[in-house]
């Protein structure tokens, strides 16, 4: 049963109306309500990913120069102690000697960023930047938790072929 929604009143007047207008059109919500919605689920979804022991997901991208000692193995070997939570991996080649990897990763807030800051701080990474949100469904603003009707695969993806010692699993 979907719960009924609620209209609330705000009073906004002066600059900060004129702001947060400047801000719903520019980030293309439709209308007022629309706008307080998409801010309240970013609060909510800031909660979780601040806490400890929320449920989240990390995108690490790293750039790195692949012929600085090792640093290619390094990142692979820092990957492998922690498959729990290490999704999948894509490796790009932006130019004969720098590479951009994207890695999703899985676990607890503290966790998914402890592996990011490692991974990010590991000898021979140029940049490196984690962008986390909530892996748990956040409500949105019609009582609905937001999900998708699609499968999703769980556990380690690796695009490079090796063994790891055990059978893949089936999800």
């Amino acid at each position: 049963m979907k719960d009924p929604l609620v209209r609330f009143s705000v009073a906004i007047g002066g600059e900060l109306l004129q702001k947060f207008d400047e801000y719903r059109e520019s980030h293309h919500y439709p209308n007022r309500s629309e706008a307080v919605r998409g801010l309240m689920r970013a609060a909510l979804i800031e909660e979780v990913v601040t806490a400890d022991n929320g449920d989240a997901m990390g995108v690490v991208t790293l750039v790195y120069d692949h012929h600085a000692g090792r640093v290619s193995e390094r990142l692979t070997e820092i990957q492998h102690l922690h498959l729990e939570c290490v999704v999948t991996t894509t490796h790009v080649h932006l130019d004969a000697r720098r590479c951009l990897e994207v890695i999703l990763l899985r676990g607890t807030a503290k966790v998914v960023r402890e592996l990011a800051d490692s991974l990010i701080g590991t000898k021979g990474v140029e940049s490196g930047r984690l962008v986390l949100t909530a892996a748990s469904p956040i409500a949105d603003g019609h009582g609905h938790e937001h999900s998708h009707g699609h499968g999703h695969r769980h556990g380690p993806s690796h695009p490079h072929s090796h063994q790891h010692g055990k059978p893949p699993q089936s999800p």
